[in-house]
């Protein structure tokens, strides 16, 4: 049972995005890897846990992106019909700047099963961030259609596609619907959608969140907004919403 403890372990981790979880999952992922490195999920996952803390600086640990794509690749290798495993690579390559080569990976993915109701949200999510904005944002409304309760992280995409097109209120009625409060980016979002809103105050308590989550935002913010933005125009839209919510980023 190690192997799919280990999955289950990973499963865990995303629905809490702890510290503890995250080391739990990982120190079973390589073991199983070593164990049975056949088997497709566990290089699957283990590369999913290099890119969100990549992306994330959830624990304090070297987890190179380099790695995170190595080890997706290895996943769609040993499985190349495998939805989940080509969504992850696709993701990985989103946070090692390989655009083009991300997107052929979540049109790939689709491809599988466009009416998938367990990976069609995090495909549109990845879609999205990959430059695709009107496509990723409709496979997300398609996939709430086949399953409401799809991943927390996804209304963040709808919330982007507000704030891309200016649209500040709307984008924060998106962050209403958040619930991973352990992940700075529920209190980042929130901050930046009442800073261009004009509401002050209530974006001060945002900061505040954020700082509590991760001290070291403000010499970090913008590295980490680049990790998943990759439009210059749209990563500049948050640091001015956050200066205007009370945090100035170096």
């Amino acid at each position: 049972m190690e192997t799919y403890e280990a999955i289950h372990k990973f499963y865990k981790f995303e629905t809490t995005y702890s510290p503890e979880a995250f080391h739990d999952a990982l120190e079973a992922l390589e073991h199983a890897a070593n164990e049975e490195p056949e088997c497709a999920p566990v290089w699957t996952y283990l590369g999913g846990l290099y890119c969100e803390n990549y992306a994330l600086e959830i624990v304090d640990m070297e987890t190179p992106i380099e790695k995170g794509v190595e080890f997706t690749e290895k996943g769609v290798q040993l499985d190349p019909s495998s939805q989940r495993a080509r969504a992850w690579l696709a993701e990985a390559r989103l946070l090692n700047n390989q655009l083009p080569e991300g997107l052929v990976e979540a049109h790939k993915a689709s491809a599988l099963n466009p009416s998938s109701l367990i990976y069609l949200d995090s495909i549109g999510y990845a879609v999205a961030l990959l430059g695709d904005w009107e496509q990723g944002c409709a496979i997300i409304q398609k996939a709430k259609k086949l399953n409401p309760y799809i991943r927390a992280y996804n209304y963040y995409v709808l919330c982007w596609n507000w704030l891309r097109k200016k649209e500040y209120e709307k984008a924060y009625m998106e962050t209403l619907k958040f619930r991973l409060p352990s992940v700075f980016w529920d209190p980042l979002l929130r901050a930046i959608t009442l800073g261009h809103s004009g509401r002050i105050k209530e974006g001060n308590r945002e900061v505040e969140k954020i700082l509590k989550l991760k001290p070291d935002f403000p010499a970090r913010g913008r590295i980490l907004i680049q990790h998943l933005i990759k439009s210059d125009e749209l990563v500049e839209s948050h640091i001015e919403g956050l200066k205007k919510a009370g945090l100035d980023l170096k």
